[in-house]
């Protein structure tokens, strides 16, 4: 039998459900309706295929972005850590921002700043989350002498040797060292949960308007104020060999009303107006004493700043702290001597317990009699190597909730 249908007929004849006289299946709408359904459950399909293939894609770029932000190491592992890893790291990183920014919300509402100044440890906002143990690691800025008691049989005599071996990054020593030693050895130091119960320091009080107690007394009986009027006499007691011998620690969020009186804080206005409160603690110590970074970091800038007053030549670093947050914190040394910033390259990579520094003197410093280290923890990065250290009252609050307490790294100094 002869197939008289077109080849446009032969084409289109698939489907048919009924033959014609010709015995070729005629089409009918309900094979049509059938053929569109599949043809667009075949997009679908198609379409389907292309997102999961978008999203695996965008996982591969976020584990990327997640391995740079957060330095992980290419390691062997399997592509369900790896993809875990990613989805982790990124649902930790937005809930961490978004606590951190519900408690900036808080505590400028005054739900987590603290109405009265000069609050004890722990009672600021913890905006990096420093746990004890995470403080525990941090090697100390400043190494403080010990403070010693009487022993038993009355005689108390610590050696260089002791001395070296209390400090915990020598635990390893500390711990091989003979149990009779180690019991003479504790008897002479003291120990409490604040630390100025083991280490010899004085806890000073800036409070009040007149700090003429303050003032340093030379052998002479001539009294020298904190802060030096000009430069000609911070260059003249600058010669003074250990102007300052003690060991002391100036307090965080503390109202200095008496202290700051060059214009650099301002002269004008009510006591409100002028920067008087203090948002970084002072850690007094003789000219020339070695100051250590706490943790891992980079330079993020280093520089002199001329004014009576101010840091004088001053230190910011970038320090990385190591917990599933990752978080960078500025911590701004001031007050060091002029070789401390030589060398300080931005970028330049400095470990932790690293010598960044020494205490300056009263011709490096800004002018200050009483030689310290001016510590402050910042959230974000400054612009250059500068912080204000002293705030007004009026602006209290949003300060400290960008200059954390510093006794979250240094510890419980009071």
């Amino acid at each position: 039998m002869t197939n008289h249908s077109t080849p446009h007929q032969r084409h289109h004849g698939r489907g048919q459900s009924r033959r014609s006289s010709t015995g070729r299946r005629k089409s009918t709408q309900k094979d049509l309706d059938l053929d569109v359904e599949a043809t667009s459950f075949r997009r679908l399909e198609r379409a389907k295929r292309n997102k999961f293939s978008l999203c695996v894609a965008s996982l591969c770029l976020c584990n990327s972005i997640y391995i740079k932000l957060t330095n992980t190491s290419h390691r062997h592992i399997g592509w369900n850590f790896v993809w875990g890893e990613a989805f982790n790291g990124m649902k930790m990183r937005s809930f961490h921002w978004k606590k951190r920014s519900i408690s900036r919300m808080e505590a400028l509402g005054g739900n987590l700043i603290p109405k009265d100044l000069l609050q004890s440890f722990g009672a600021y906002p913890n905006i990096f989350n420093i746990t004890a143990q995470m403080r525990s690691e941090f090697h100390p800025v400043v190494k403080f002498p010990l403070r010693k008691v009487e022993s038993v049989d009355g005689e108390c005599v610590e050696s260089a040797n002791q001395h070296r071996k209390f400090w915990p990054w020598h635990n390893k020593n500390y711990r091989n060292k003979r149990q009779s030693d180690e019991m003479i050895y504790r008897s002479c130091v003291a120990s409490g949960r604040i630390m100025n119960e083991t280490y010899d320091y004085i806890v000073q009080d800036f409070t009040q308007n007149n700090n003429h107690d303050k003032a340093l007394l030379l052998e002479g009986g001539e009294r020298v104020p904190q802060l030096l009027a000009t430069r000609e006499e911070a260059l003249k007691y600058s010669m003074i060999p250990k102007l300052s011998k003690q060991f002391d620690v100036g307090r965080y969020d503390e109202d200095r009303r008496g202290m700051y009186t060059s214009s650099l804080f301002g002269s004008e206005g009510t006591s409100a107006e002028r920067r008087t409160v203090h948002v970084g603690i002072d850690i007094g110590a003789p000219v020339g004493t070695a100051i250590y970074a706490f943790e891992d970091g980079r330079i993020h800038s280093a520089g002199y700043n001329p004014d009576l007053g101010d840091y004088g030549h001053v230190v910011v670093i970038e320090h990385v702290l190591k917990n599933h947050e990752g978080n960078r914190v500025y911590a701004l040394y001031g007050h060091l001597s002029a070789k401390s910033i030589k060398g300080k390259h931005p970028g330049r990579k400095i470990r932790r317990g690293q010598v960044i520094g020494f205490v300056g003197n009263s011709a490096e410093n800004g002018g200050w009699t009483g030689t310290h280290l001016h510590f402050q923890l910042a959230v974000h990065p400054p612009k250059t190597h500068d912080m204000p250290g002293v705030v007004t009252l009026i602006g209290r609050d949003e300060a400290l909730l960008e200059y954390v307490d510093p006794r979250y790294v240094l510890g419980e100094l009071y």
